[in-house]
């Protein structure tokens, strides 16, 4: 046999030996987040509490969700949120912000939910940027700063923060109206939600030809594989 074509299946076999033992392999995490997906929380809750007792934050924010979401017990994910937010896990400071500006297992307290909003978008979490930035927006009234974190919070991928860039930029007070910028927005987020693929159909029946077609020049170098 050739040297070359026998080294060739040489790596090659070990390429795939190695790729499916990767396969294989999955952490009681990754399978207690499957089960959560999957709604099976008593096996999810069985797969993460030893992680979380053993102070994995992740874990401890995991136990929090299946408490939470799965099980309609929120007095009882609130101590697990309280543990991994404390250790700086972004998704557990979110998770425990929203509980605190609800009202939920805890007393309402929108002081206490913006301290932890505040702490998760300083990690770039884009949930928390939105969730601040509609804080600036409708408790403060103060639509610069809330565009800047919505704007971190879009360039995530977040389908609301993209929307809401668009509203004010149909005209908000300190924000100057721009259609063209409007649009554009609306359309990032059209395939996720009606609202805005509806919002920016409305709005391109007023626009022309030619911003029209700057928009959508604008779009696609956007969207372009870089």
């Amino acid at each position: 046999m050739n040297i070359i074509v026998a080294k060739i299946i040489r790596v090659s076999s070990v390429f795939i030996l190695s790729s499916a033992a990767a396969l294989v392999y999955a952490s009681p995490y990754d399978d207690a987040i499957l089960a959560f997906e999957n709604q099976d929380y008593n096996t999810a809750l069985t797969l993460s509490m030893p992680l979380a007792n053993a102070q994995d934050s992740d874990a401890m924010t995991l136990v929090g969700r299946i408490y939470d979401e799965g099980f309609n017990q929120s007095a009882k994910a609130v101590p697990w949120f309280r543990k991994a937010a404390e250790l700086g896990n972004a998704q557990a400071q979110l998770e425990l912000a929203e509980l605190y500006e609800a009202g939920e297992a805890v007393p309402k307290d929108m002081d206490m939910a913006i301290k932890w909003y505040e702490k998760a978008a300083a990690q770039e979490h884009d949930e928390a940027q939105l969730a601040l930035a509609m804080h600036y927006l409708e408790d403060l009234d103060e639509p610069k700063e809330a565009l800047i974190l919505l704007e971190k919070s879009a360039k995530q991928g977040n389908a609301r923060a993209q929307y809401q860039i668009g509203l004010l930029y149909l005209g908000e007070p300190d924000i100057p109206a721009d259609k063209l910028k409007a649009w554009h927005y609306f359309s990032l987020a059209a395939d996720s939600l009606p609202e805005a693929a509806q919002a920016r159909d409305i709005l391109q029946l007023e626009m022309s030809k030619t911003e029209l077609a700057q928009a959508a020049a604008s779009l696609a170098q956007q969207k372009a594989p870089r």
